[in-house]
């Protein structure tokens, strides 16, 4: 079965049903602990009354990668590296990418920052 990480864009994305997301329901969606929190934010914000209950669902249907410090320094290192040419990528955004190499799956987005970077399964 194909794997993706997906990041907290994919993951609200796969949550409203959005149909360019639909094929990636039946993959295996691995993410972080991070990535949750982001998501935790944007669904009480977006469904209050079942923020809980949704929240527990999608970390049930994932797979929690549990960085280290090399995926945290290789992330550093990228977050320093693009912000010099002014692109603006969140320091959980690049542990992901930097997870996503560790592991050899594809880094799954809708964030245009990552559009033209390798290893990216960009659908918007």
């Amino acid at each position: 079965m194909v794997s993706f990480f997906a990041d907290t864009y994919a993951i609200i994305e796969l949550l409203k049903g959005s149909p360019a997301y639909r094929q990636y329901k039946t993959a295996v969606l691995v993410t972080t602990e991070f990535n949750l929190c982001e998501f935790a934010y944007a669904v009480t914000r977006d469904y209050p009354d079942t923020a809980e209950e949704i929240c527990s669902q999608v970390r049930l249907s994932m797979r929690l990668s549990h960085p280290g410090d090399h995926e945290y320094l290789r992330a550093a290192a990228m977050r320093r590296t693009y912000s010099q040419e002014k692109r603006k990528f969140s320091l959980i955004d690049c542990v992901g990418y930097s997870v996503a190499e560790s592991l050899a799956i594809p880094f799954l987005t809708g964030d245009k920052e990552f559009e033209d970077l390798l290893n990216v399964e960009y659908v918007k």
